[in-house]
């Protein structure tokens, strides 16, 4: 695992679009955080749901908005899986690490650990993002109430990942990747206004989104109810997970069928 990860980190540090989309994730998590509280804040002035600016900065509520704040740009991370999977088949990388002596299911494992060691490392920077909001403005530490959360940041990062990571594969050319992984989000947002709400509930891509919802999201949804004069069909979180576990497993598979069969 060592070599496979030193092989993988000399690509990834020679690589300028992963040092930019790093500095703009780092700065946007905590800005897009200052403007969504500006928005609650413009919210609450015709619909009094959400709390005010400490308290929605104060453990626990924190991590909730954290992951929330950060999913919005957990596709940039995306780009960068697009831009390594297909550089891989336009520099051949993976064929000439095979002809270096690597089996070729060492040179495919080294892809799924670059997307976890990512994965790992954008979640990081989410948990410290909200451990310093949190520290800052709580009276006391709570790291255990609601840190599930951040846990759910994870596996919804991972699925976009293997998302991304399977449509590269499939495409190998990286803008057309890009548009269709935004394509299919998109495509099943729009089909969804079509769809009865309990078959629109259990699509794949709705539920990795729900994975990290919108803090207090439940208070809308009670007012949206009160407004329609129906219930809303809402998944518990373990459901939530289940769903979106499943169409993760089912992306990696596919790409990992993929790449057993493909010819590097």
């Amino acid at each position: 695992m060592k070599q496979l990860l030193s092989i993988e980190w000399i690509k990834l540090k020679k690589l300028s679009a992963l040092h930019i989309i790093t500095l703009i994730y780092i700065v946007m998590v905590p800005a897009w955080m200052f403007a969504m509280n500006l928005w609650f804040g413009q919210l609450n002035k015709a619909i009094p749901l959400f709390p005010n600016t400490k308290t929605l900065w104060s453990f626990p509520t924190v991590w909730r908005f954290v992951t929330y704040s950060a999913s919005w740009f957990t596709f940039l991370y995306c780009i960068v899986v697009v831009i390594i999977t297909t550089n891989e088949f336009t520099n051949r990388t993976m064929r000439q690490h095979i002809i270096d002596g690597l089996t070729k299911g060492k040179v495919i494992a080294a892809k799924f650990l670059v997307l976890l060691f990512l994965a790992v490392f954008v979640t990081l920077v989410v948990f410290l993002t909200g451990f310093f909001f949190g520290a800052s403005q709580s009276e006391s530490i709570d790291l255990y109430s609601n840190i599930h959360y951040v846990f759910l940041f994870f596996l919804q990062t991972l699925c976009y990942f293997g998302l991304a990571f399977f449509i590269s594969i499939l495409i190998k050319r990286p803008a057309l990747s890009i548009l269709i992984y935004m394509g299919i989000q998109f495509i099943e947002f729009i089909i969804g206004f079509f769809l009865p709400q309990w078959i629109y509930t259990y699509m794949p891509m709705n539920n990795i989104a729900k994975l990290t919802p919108l803090p207090f999201f439940d208070g809308l949804v009670k007012k949206m109810e009160e407004d329609k004069g129906e219930s809303l069909i809402i998944l518990e979180t373990w459901q939530i997970m289940a769903v979106a576990g499943i169409a993760m497993l089912i992306f990696y598979l596919l790409a990992y069928s993929r790449l057993r069969r493909k010819d590097l």
